[in-house]
């Protein structure tokens, strides 16, 4: 007697069976058959409809993962992905343009303040605002949600000097190029931007409803004003769907 088990493998000539699913979701996605946000049925459900493993089923939901299409969420199950929020990098020098840009857009940009006081800071904070060992500093740390989902964790150190003028319930609301600009009367004249990729740490993977260890990208940047003095100094941890766009000109 014969037994039939479940596999991965196809029969020759035939696309493999993660293949298979992929294909049929990308489609799905394409057209619209499943919206952004909406969870896509489960691993073992996808295993039964494709008569495989559930084994071949995370196999062909890893590269959608990694393609943008879908994301997994801790404890819920698999989603389609919002579409990607992309800035050009020429605007990553223009205050205010991330949430002009999504304002632009229809989208709704809100903000939940985790902390805002005084901390004790290490010698690189001191050293990029340019402060001395006893002058001291506020930590603001707010979550930047899209359509009330989050989309980044900024981690921003202020003079508390500057930082005793600000009102706190503006910080749930504006921009902090607004709050510097419009309420404090204070011109930031240039910001300077370092990109990178880091793992995200267990306090701020939380934040961002992530697991702990996935790829961010941060990017650290600073105010400075007409002097060249930093007004501000900080780090922003994005989700992956958060882009960079930018086009080189080949000048001959």
């Amino acid at each position: 007697m014969t037994s039939h088990s479940k596999s991965s493998k196809a029969r020759p000539g035939s696309t493999p069976v993660y293949l298979a699913i992929q294909n049929a979701l990308r489609d799905a996605i394409a057209k619209q058959r499943v919206a952004p946000g909406e969870r896509l049925p489960s691993e073992l459900e996808l295993a039964k409809r494709y008569n495989t493993t559930r084994a071949t089923v995370v196999h062909a939901l890893q590269e959608l993962v990694f393609e943008g299409l879908v994301e997994k969420r801790r404890g819920l199950g698999t989603f389609v992905a919002t579409p990607a929020i992309s800035t050009g990098i020429d605007d990553t020098h223009r205050p205010g343009y991330f949430e002009a840009d999504l304002f632009a857009r229809g989208q709704d940009v809100t903000y939940r303040v985790v902390h805002f006081g005084p901390v004790a800071v290490s010698v690189h904070v001191r050293g990029e605002l340019k402060l001395g060992p006893n002058e001291p500093v506020h930590r603001i740390q707010r979550v930047r949600l899209v359509e009330k989902r989050p989309l980044a964790v900024e981690v921003r150190y202020v003079p508390s000097t500057i930082a005793r003028m600000m009102d706190t319930d503006a910080l749930a609301q504006l921009t902090l190029q607004d709050i510097f600009q419009k309420q404090l009367g204070m011109k930031i004249e240039r910001i300077v931007n370092t990109v990178r990729v880091a793992l995200v740490p267990q306090d701020l993977a939380k934040l961002l409803d992530l697991t702990r260890g996935r790829p961010v990208l941060v990017r650290a940047h600073a105010f400075l004003d007409q002097q060249g003095q930093a007004m501000l100094w900080g780090e922003t941890a994005y989700r992956e769907e958060y882009q960079i766009k930018y086009a080189l000109t080949h000048n001959t």
